[in-house]
């Protein structure tokens, strides 16, 4: 009775259970289908794939674009192995290549003087053995070399179709397919060995780029990888008489060029890399004769072909360029520790990033911020992490229980370059005229030449047009009779482009208060400032810059003149041409530096009716031969891009350029900002031999504000400094050119500063009755970057009077976020210069993540990355914006994560109302 009860009771019951248990199987399948398609969307709307990124053929005709990992936001290899074989090894010294020409050219020796650890720079290459370039240096008609860079993975060399080349088509300087990739030349001329022939006479035939990225080959004449603006091939390089010749050509990344994909890692495979993809630089040699075996005919005998037409790409003679790796340089799961401060420290904090986190396991991140923000650092609450910056926090500035200490990091130093080559007309001497188109490696500037540059006191320094210039005030620099009696290797020369003024960064800084500091320590330029025409040069400043309008005594380099050309007969309604557009500030010293060696201006000439609205574009760069650019930078940058430094005028009346030697000298001379101190260079010091604008760059932090395990990754980057970082070189890890090595002393203290940081980190402030609690003000942004020379999208970020862009910079393409200012800069008084003393060690801590312990095990959830799949455009255009689809992507994560939450929850609620 009881088992038939009980069967029946669960015959009664069965069919109830069954509808209970499908109702909530159906509602977890749909949250769980929920779950799965909000995932799904969010890889969709973020770029992503859904399947393992692939590794690029090494033929390059796979994949549509640059994949990048969507964990580690590496881009791929875009090559194959022959890419990311290992670099040579890591020598102190540049690794130079010569290769010989053959056939008609054996006598010719092409030497390249870096081959080896190339990042974005430029590189000199010179030759011997070569013939004159006819008719003149100026003009391309016979005797020229052409040169440009490729990428390729056979052992032999790259294919013509790999090459970047034809972006310049328009340089008429030679014949009119010499800077083109075109393969037809009119009715008279043709190759015979060329396999690419003209079949339609309305269609011209080109050699097609076939860009590393897999892309379907481009067949027209222009690229979207390349242009007149980013391209870095030289179509005209003349030779001198003594057949030698120079030029200074460009090497560049794979974020610079992305058709190459030069220094990019590869896919799947973790690293770290001791070398990206490998790439070429290619020489043609142009002789006397054209394609058909015969001399050039007509066009007052210039040579016509394209260096990519098969007969005269046969000259070529190839050098392999090895590049340090771009893309991840830290172990997965790296510990990530903020840095910030000057852009003077930003080579070499970039050249030893990449060893530290090999060794260490720690990933240093670099905002670069001015150094008033990096000092405010040391005052506010919270973690000061370890800021750079040129002057100490003065004491009466110290946050009661916040005593900062000061290590010496680098002597370097801010530098006039300069990019001038030599460009004569007719009634020029000979003994000058050929040397046209070389660079004029010297030149000597006084305080008050610099005062003129600085203050757009030349009439060409502002829009055309502009009345306040006096009108006795010389047009330039080069035509300036008080330069060219201290430069008479400018005599007799004439620069169409004009040089004016200097590139300056629109950033504020301690070098730029150093720059002041110099010139009102000079009497002829505290004159020329203060308004009075000169008795000897009848010129004056600018009056912009007179009345109160600007203070001198500020840490900026100001446009006061901001004059706008009208164009009201215009039939295209062109608005006012201002000096903003025609002579912009650059938004970094590093981007002034390039820019220099680009022969780039940075000025936007070009009015565009076609668009509506109309727009005003940027000009193309002046052509090799034919630059004349002039930048305020740090010298490593300097040294980096290959630019040539100015000798300035010291306080002790000697004119001294910023070497190794002077930098030092002027270093040594440093005193106390305050008795007992830390030593600050000071630009109005009569030093004999030194260079006046030194700076000793210092690595500050607050050890009491920090945790123990900062405090020991922290002390281990400075011990790092302290060693290895001061072996100058060209290697990951070394001290680029440009800084001087700190003496021995210096290091000395470095350490000792190393050994107080992780001493100090989270003890009591050893001078403080108590200590300050609260969180940290928000007034600046905490940084997040990317790994390690990944191509970050440009992202910005509000701060006190100002943004933050994320980028890349540094010799290794190090990830950091510049700070820019609303521009025109607005006059600021100068910081306070007094400085607080090294601070003493404080008892020993038991330090976590201690320098040695083991890295942390590899995971994905440690480091925090930028946006990791919208990298992948970044990749292809590295200032490519965010955009709104994070917002999306986060409210669809949160979507999912509340699905998974409902598919626990609603069946116990089912449950709990059936009970």
């Amino acid at each position: 009775m009881t088992r038939r009860t009980s069967t029946d009771t669960g015959r009664r019951t069965a069919p109830a259970r069954p509808r209970a248990s499908l109702a909530r199987r159906a509602l977890r399948t749909a949250l769980t289908l929920t779950v799965v398609l909000t995932a799904a969307a969010g890889v969709a709307l973020s770029g992503g794939s859904p399947e393992p990124p692939q590794q690029v053929a090494a033929t390059g005709s796979a994949g549509p674009s640059i994949a990048v990992d969507p964990v580690t936001s590496t881009p791929v290899p875009l090559g194959g192995a022959t890419g990311t074989t290992a670099a040579p090894a890591a020598d102190s010294a540049p690794v130079p290549v010569t290769v010989k020409g053959s056939g008609a050219f054996a006598n010719l020796e092409v030497t390249v003087a870096q081959t080896t650890h190339l990042v974005d720079q430029v590189v000199a290459v010179s030759w011997k053995g070569g013939t004159q370039t006819k008719p003149s240096p100026m003009s391309f008609g016979q005797d020229f070399l052409e040169v440009m860079q490729c990428w390729g993975d056979a052992p032999t060399g790259p294919d013509r179709t790999q090459c970047q080349y034809g972006g310049l088509k328009g340089d008429g300087r030679g014949g009119g397919y010499v800077p083109s990739r075109q393969l037809n030349y009119g009715r008279t001329l043709s190759d015979p060995a060329e396999p690419l022939k003209q079949t339609d006479p309305a269609q011209n035939v080109y050699v097609p780029f076939a860009p590393v990225t897999g892309d379907p080959p481009e067949t027209g004449a222009n690229s979207a990888y390349f242009d007149a603006q980013a391209t870095n091939e030289v179509p005209f390089a003349p030779t001198r008489s003594d057949g030698t010749g120079q030029l200074f050509f460009e090497m560049q990344t794979g974020q610079e060029a992305p058709g190459l994909g030069c220094g990019q890692t590869p896919v799947g495979r973790s690293g770290p890399f001791t070398e990206g993809r490998a790439c070429w630089l290619v020489i043609v040699p142009r002789g006397e004769l054209e394609v058909d075996g015969k001399p050039p005919v007509g066009n007052s005998s210039m040579l016509q072909s394209s260096p990519l037409s098969t007969t005269n790409w046969n000259n070529r003679l190839v050098v392999p360029l090895h590049f340090e790796p771009i893309g991840v340089s830290c172990p997965i799961g790296s510990s990530e520790r903020p840095t910030l401060g000057t852009e003077v420290a930003s080579e070499a904090v970039s050249r030893w990033q990449p060893v530290l986190c090999q060794q260490s396991g720690r990933l240093f991140n670099y905002l670069m911020l001015p150094d008033t923000m990096a000092r405010r650092k040391l005052t506010d609450l919270g973690s000061p992490g370890l800021v750079y910056l040129g002057k100490p926090l003065a004491k009466a500035d110290q946050t009661p229980g916040r005593t900062p200490l000061y290590a010496p990091l680098t002597i370097s130093g801010l530098t006039i370059a300069f990019d001038i080559e030599s460009q004569s007309y007719s009634l020029t001497p000979d003994d000058k005229r050929k040397l046209d188109g070389q660079r004029i490696p010297q030149m000597s500037l006084t305080p008050r030449l610099v005062a003129k540059l600085l203050t757009q006191s030349y009439q060409y320094a502002v829009s055309p047009g502009d009345p306040d210039v006096p009108k006795g005030n010389p047009l330039d620099l080069t035509s300036d009779p008080e330069f060219l009696a201290l430069n008479p290797q400018f005599a007799g020369l004439y620069f169409p482009s004009r040089i004016p003024d200097l590139l300056l960064p629109s950033t504020n800084s301690d070098t730029a208060t150093a720059v002041w500091q110099w010139l009102l320590a000079d009497p002829d330029a505290k004159a020329f400032l203060s308004g009075q025409v000169s008795p000897q040069w009848h010129d004056s400043i600018n009056p912009n810059y007179l009345g109160g309008k600007v203070d001198f005594n500020r840490d900026s380099f100001p446009k006061a003149d901001g004059y706008c050309q009208p164009f009201p007969d215009d039939p295209n309604g062109r608005p006012p041409w201002c000096t903003f557009d025609s002579h912009p500030f650059s938004a970094t010293m590093l981007e002034g530096a390039r820019a220099s060696a680009r022969g780039d201006t940075l000025a936007k000439s070009v009015w565009d009716a076609t668009t509506t609205p109309g727009s005003l574009k940027k000009g193309a760069p002046q052509a090799q031969g034919l630059r004349g650019v002039m930048a305020v930078t740090t010298t490593a940058l300097a040294d980096r891009f290959g630019l040539n430094t100015a000798k300035l005028l010291n306080p002790a009346g000697k004119f001294v350029g910023p070497d190794t030697d002077a930098m030092l000298a002027e270093a040594a001379a440093a005193t106390p900002a305050e008795p007992g101190g830390v030593p600050v260079v000071d630009p109005t010091a009569k030093v004999t031999d030194g260079y006046p604008l030194t700076t000793i760059t210092y690595a500050a932090t607050v050890p009491s504000a920090l945790s123990a395990s900062d405090g020991a990754s922290y002390a281990e980057l400075l011990r790092y400094a302290a060693g290895p970082g001061q072996q100058t070189g060209v290697a990951a890890g070394q001290l680029p050119d440009g800084y001087a090595p700190l003496p021995q002393a210096m290091r000395d203290r470095l350490a000792a500063a190393a050994q107080a940081v992780q001493d100090g980190a989270g003890q009591p402030d050893p001078g403080a009755t108590g200590a300050p609690t609260g969180p940290p003000p928000s007034s600046i942004a905490t940084p997040v970057t990317a790994p390690s020379g990944a191509a970050t999208p440009a992202t910005t970020t509000a701060v006190t009077n100002g943004t933050v862009t994320t980028g890349t910079v540094g010799q290794g393409g190090v990830p950091v976020q510049l700070y820019s200012p609303p521009p025109p800069p607005p006059p600021e008084a100068c910081p306070g210069l007094p400085a607080a003393p090294l601070a003493a060690a404080a008892p020993a801590a038991g330090a976590q993540d201690a320098p040695g312990s083991p890295a942390p095990s590899p995971t994905h959830s440690v480091v925090t990355l930028s946006p990791t799949v919208r990298a992948q455009s970044a990749a292809r255009t590295v200032r490519a914006p965010v955009g709104g689809l994070r917002y999306v992507l986060f409210g669809a994560l949160v979507a999912g994560l509340l699905a998974a939450a409902g598919g626990f929850a609603v069946p116990r609620l089912m449950r709990g109302k059936r009970s």
